[in-house]
């Protein structure tokens, strides 16, 4: 296992953040937990890591389940909202329409065996789901987001 992953681990323990750690068919290392967003509702989240041993790796942070597209008729006015939240409020992530109406947070980069700005980018995100989850439920839900 590279160094990288193992100082991540102990990053993890030292600020008692519960991830469940599983190895993919590929070889990488992904990190699957939740960030709390209200006492009703959690956001899924996964960070992966390449496996190889080197001074610095490829990781990916996806926030998962921001919301749904279920009326495609509002796709476009979607898809232009996500273009803007990219440009002004996604910071480092970009905010992305799957094909299925589901809309997720992903954020590649690169770290070195100093994590903490991988750890910082991973609890940055959330912050930035909050913001984004509240502008899609403008254009979703325009009565509950009032």
């Amino acid at each position: 296992m590279s160094e990288t992953i193992e100082n991540f681990e102990v990053y993890l323990k030292e600020k008692n953040i519960p991830l469940k750690k599983s190895q993919l068919k590929n070889g990488q290392i992904l990190f699957n937990g939740n960030f709390r967003l209200s006492k009703t509702r959690v956001l899924p989240f996964g960070i992966v890591f390449d496996s190889k041993d080197a001074k610095s790796i490829d990781f990916q942070i996806t926030y998962h389940k921001l919301a749904y597209v279920k009326d495609f008729t509002k796709k476009a006015e979607i898809l232009e909202l996500l273009n803007e939240l990219n440009q002004v409020k996604a910071g480092y992530y970009s905010v992305i329409l799957a094909g299925d109406g589901e809309v997720y947070l992903k954020q590649l980069s690169r770290t070195t065996s100093d994590v903490l700005a991988a750890y910082e980018m991973m609890v940055f995100g959330s912050t930035i789901a909050k913001v984004i989850i509240k502008e899609i439920e403008k254009v979703l839900e325009p009565a509950s987001a009032e």
